[in-house]
């Protein structure tokens, strides 16, 4: 054999082998070494009443009651503006065991709790690095900081780009949004490291369904930077069949998962967000989706929306129920408790 075909078997053997590892890396991709992030989000209660605070009490009972259903973490939802209240959560679920996984963001970006006006992205994010640096204790290795829940619920791109700013994408205000992602999780990085804290996770972005399945919106070097595709996601509409229920939930997460082929974590989830279901029914369409996600590898987490909450406080989702005794399980918490010990 000459020099020169040995020279051209070696390259070939050295590509094979670089094929084979970008094989290996990309299924390792959904073979996370990290837990799987089960969580159930307190919004209804950690930010719906932040403005009329429940007790200490009665924040450790659904604290206690989310951490019995095998969670590792328990959603903060309260507002910037509400330093206080916050922190009570924050001990609360400190004192389960379980990490805290921020889902807030200020008054002023939603408008909300009286606010008035329009918060540009540089405000947000001047006021995204004042708080961490005002509140460094409030966080540990471990937590999952995401620094603005559904960005584009913010009033900002409408008053700037109009009602259709997504429309005919990619355009100015996509641009914009996408760097809006980027930017605040690099604003978090940067406060975080300036109080000497590391080990929490900033790249988790939560979008609803519509932009995490449009690459058009949505641009890859986001998706690169974080690493995840984070969805708020309820497609059952008002069906009550358990299969079909299913079967829409897998379409829409395979749909997103072969646009981006990065792991996702499904950021809200909790049926039913439309009609209002009887216990059985809740149950039933939970346990048909519970089975159906569990076969699916690249799903890295999931955040029941929500736990403590009523049919008159935002869709009929909440697991859990007020008694005059105090909160207890609805039937799906089981089926949720189940799978959250499956993926453990």
């Amino acid at each position: 054999m000459n020099r020169t075909l040995r020279a051209m078997i070696a390259v070939l053997f050295l590509v094979v082998l670089l094929l084979l590892a970008g094989c290996l890396t990309y299924s390792r991709l959904f073979e996370t070494k990290q837990p799987f992030f089960a969580s159930i989000d307190t919004m209804k209660e950690s930010r719906d009443m932040e403005t009329h605070p429940i007790s200490q009490a009665g924040i450790a009972r659904i604290v206690r009651l989310s951490a019995s259903l095998n969670t590792n973490y328990i959603t903060v939802d309260t507002h910037w503006n509400y330093p206080g209240y916050m922190k009570e959560w924050i001990d609360a679920i400190r004192a389960s065991g379980r990490s805290v996984w921020f889902r807030t963001q200020p008054n002023e970006w939603e408008d909300d709790n009286g606010s008035t006006g329009i918060m540009t992205p540089q405000q947000y994010e001047e006021a995204e690095r004042q708080f961490i640096l005002a509140h460094p204790s409030f966080f540990q290795p471990g937590d999952i900081f995401d620094p603005c829940s559904e960005p584009e619920n913010g009033l900002y791109w409408k008053a700037r780009y109009g009602n259709t700013w997504t429309d005919d994408a990619p355009n100015a205000a996509t641009q914009a949004y996408n760097a809006f992602l980027r930017d605040t999780t690099d604003v978090a990085n940067a406060s975080l490291h300036q109080e000497g804290i590391s080990g929490v996770i900033t790249t988790v972005h939560s979008t609803n369904s519509f932009i995490a399945s449009s690459p058009s919106i949505l641009e890859s070097q986001t998706v690169r930077q974080s690493g995840y595709i984070t969805v708020d996601s309820y497609p059952e509409g008002n069906t009550t069949n358990p299969a079909a229920a299913a079967r829409v939930r897998v379409d829409e997460l395979n749909r997103i998962e072969n646009l981006w082929h990065v792991p996702i974590i499904i950021g809200e989830m909790g049926y039913s967000n439309s009609v209002p279901v009887d216990d059985a029914t809740q149950q039933a369409v939970l346990q048909a989706e519970f089975d159906a996600i569990a076969k699916l590898p690249y799903v890295v987490g999931l955040n029941y929306w929500v736990g403590a909450g009523t049919n008159d406080s935002g869709g009929y989702t909440h697991i859990f129920t007020k008694t005059p005794q105090g909160w207890t399980l609805r039937p799906a918490a089981r089926a949720l408790a189940a799978f959250f010990k499956e993926k453990s």
